[in-house]
């Protein structure tokens, strides 16, 4: 088994290969890759060392057109070099909003993805809350789809938050709530029903349940503009909660998303640095606020490499995946 970072996940891989020495006894290190790039922006993988006869598994969360060129590359480079099978970690799975035709003649770019890396030689992947979890039938290989709420459940444990109230912002976010409930026994559910009328523009909002006097939690898979985070907090805080916190396993941050969680009524919110930029655009915002500009204080990050490091260690030993996830 060998394991090699993308251009975007240099210090996810190193945490990865970290764990898996530490916690399961697996003496590994990334592998070496050199990524290089013509000045007109043609990308050229190199593996510096053999994969002959190797499990090879590439972490890189496909979240642009050239982080997929690349990954497509490289699964092309490796199967060349000879290598046995070659695992995709992807934490974030990009276009996995276009799972079906929603508006007249639209593309469903989460299946062309999975043909254009299975036709590359792609053997198994492994990913984080897809947006859409029937996207799993798309693919002709194995798929690891785990379930992104283990990463916070930890977290909002220790915080100890008495009365406690889990929420799902849309209907499709219903289950991934319900499913965060399991761990808090004692937690009551609410949910949003929004109507939305063109992408990242909501045109109404309504509160299912109660949340008078409660420490609110709205748990999604994808924080994008913060749009929605932002009218779903003054909301809640409205209805007469006493707080309201966001988890988002992915964060897109993408716009004026910054300035949407400073200006909104959340406490924290709380993402996984499945996507690399999320952790430079936090940094960016810290230096803004020394300067006295309102920064990321909002924004926690919460490192998603235990989890993927977890189900790579259970793949090379062959044991089943189901145990991690069960919250």
């Amino acid at each position: 088994m060998k394991i090699f970072s993308g251009s975007t996940s240099e210090k996810l891989t190193d945490s990865i290969c970290n764990i898996l020495c530490v916690e399961f006894d697996i003496d590994i290190k990334p592998g070496k890759l050199k990524i290089d790039k013509f000045l007109d922006g043609e990308i050229l993988p190199l593996f510096e060392e053999t994969v002959r006869d190797e499990d090879v598994f590439f972490v890189q969360s496909t979240m642009s057109s050239d982080t997929i060129m690349e990954t497509l590359l490289i699964i092309d480079a490796a199967k060349r070099a000879g290598c046995k099978s070659f695992t995709l970690v992807s934490p974030f799975q990009g276009y996995s909003r276009q799972d079906k035709t929603d508006h007249l003649r639209s593309s469903i770019g989460s299946k062309l993805l999975a043909d254009i890396l299975e036709k590359a030689g792609m053997t198994r992947i492994i990913t984080i809350d897809l947006h859409a979890s029937a996207i799993q039938g798309f693919y002709n290989v194995p798929v690891v789809h785990l379930n992104g709420n283990k990463i916070f459940i930890e977290h909002i444990k220790n915080n100890q938050i008495d009365d406690l109230t889990i929420i799902a912002p849309d209907q499709g976010a219903v289950k991934r709530a319900t499913d965060f409930c399991k761990a808090f026994p004692e937690a009551t559910f609410a949910m949003i029903n929004k109507k939305r009328i063109k992408p990242n523009e909501i045109h109404s909002m309504e509160l299912v349940g109660d949340v008078e006097g409660r420490n609110v939690v709205i748990v999604d898979d994808m924080a994008d503009t913060l749009g929605t985070l932002k009218k779903a907090s003054e909301l809640v805080m409205n209805m007469g909660a006493k707080s309201v916190r966001a988890i988002a396993t992915h964060g897109v941050l993408s716009g004026k998303a910054l300035e949407n969680l400073e200006t909104s009524m959340l406490t924290e919110l709380m993402v996984s640095d499945s996507i690399s930029t999320v952790v430079e655009k936090k940094f960016m915002e810290s230096l803004k606020g020394r300067d006295g500009v309102m920064g990321g204080q909002k924004l926690n990050i919460i490192s998603c490499d235990r989890i993927l490091a977890k189900s790579i260690n259970f793949i090379s030993k062959k044991k089943s995946i189901h145990e991690l996830n069960i919250v």
